[in-house]
């Protein structure tokens, strides 16, 4: 589901960790509505355990194939703190998102989590609205 989620919405899988997967998109749209679809999909299956996920927009150093760099630690330690059912994102990434004012996301404050090597950020829950 994941890797169809993450093609169909033109995003690239850089690698699985586990039962988890890391993506890129070139675009933040791609990014937000790749997590928030992921996240429906997956919570919709019968038995699936539970699903969260992080997004976080900014620079990545690619190299063999693999992404690295603060975004990308970023993104690792704000899944840890999601909840299940969720997409939590960083106070940057949801004021661009929300300056791109698409309409279809509510972006509600997520607390400020002390994230190990990172220190306290301004974690946001991006939620997709629902579509008529």
């Amino acid at each position: 589901t994941c890797r169809d989620v993450i093609s169909a919405n033109g995003a690239r899988v850089v690698k699985t960790i586990g039962d988890a997967f890391l993506f890129i998109a070139d675009d933040l749209v791609t990014g937000a509505d790749t997590a928030t679809e992921i996240v429906e999909r997956l919570r919709g299956q019968p038995g699936m355990l539970p699903v969260r996920a992080s997004m976080v927009w900014g620079g990545v150093v690619s190299r063999f194939g693999d992404v690295f760099g603060p975004t990308v630690n970023l993104a690792s330690r704000l899944v840890d703190i999601s909840a299940s059912g969720s997409v939590v994102t960083d106070k940057r990434t949801a004021q661009i998102l929300r300056q791109l004012k698409l309409g279809r996301y509510t972006l509600v404050p997520a607390g400020s989590p002390d994230l190990k090597g990172l220190g306290k950020i301004e974690a946001v829950e991006l939620r997709r609205m629902a579509t008529r």
